[in-house]
């Protein structure tokens, strides 16, 4: 009985070689590779939606995906910036939402131009080695900026919608540039 087990085992072990084999051997597409490599960063589903447009540009190199991921975080942040820039003017808002809104422009100033410094720091350089320090740094520094602009927004004196709309800007940029800076910590 032992001895018709074993050709059995034999056989389906020599099946899962090949298939994997074949797998693996096998080209990944543009759009597969970045939902593969979204995977690794702590927000996937944005990840993949985020970059999936640029699938043909990224062409499965993950030095242009973090290139990507760096722009579409940018754009974002210079979009909110924008926009808290335009609801400061408004005449709907209280003095301290005022005041707390104009550190939020300040703050997503601050990123946008951390931002900038990455995204140029990552295209001019194409060393085969890349030293990411700095490059990490100015990420790392625009998304405490982003999160360092809810702070005016603390306290239950806080809240409505201008509150609401600063709050959902600030998640949005954040989790863009928390992606960002996951793919260039993977960079070698």
């Amino acid at each position: 009985m032992e001895s018709s087990v074993l050709p059995i085992t034999a056989i389906v072990f020599v099946i899962l070689i090949n298939q994997s084999y074949t797998v693996a051997t096998q080209p990944i597409n543009d759009t597969q590779f970045i939902k593969t490599t979204c995977q690794t960063t702590p927000y996937p589903d944005l990840c993949l939606s985020s970059l999936s447009p640029d699938a043909s540009a990224i062409r499965c190199s993950h030095r242009l995906m973090t290139i990507a991921a760096l722009a579409v975080a940018l754009t974002h942040t210079h979009d909110a910036s924008s926009t808290v820039t335009s609801l400061a003017k408004s005449n709907a808002i209280t003095t301290r939402e005022g005041y707390a809104l104009s550190d939020c422009i300040e703050e997503f100033g601050d990123s946008v131009e951390e931002l900038k410094m990455a995204v140029e720091a990552l295209k001019g350089n194409d060393k085969t080695r890349l030293d990411t320090e700095d490059i990490q740094t100015w990420i790392s520094a625009a998304l405490t900026d982003d999160n360092t602009c809810m702070d005016g927004f603390a306290g239950d004196a806080m809240n409505g919608s201008v509150k609401e709309s600063m709050k959902a800007m600030v998640v949005d940029v954040a989790q863009l540039t928390s992606i960002a800076l996951s793919l260039v910590r993977q960079l070698k």
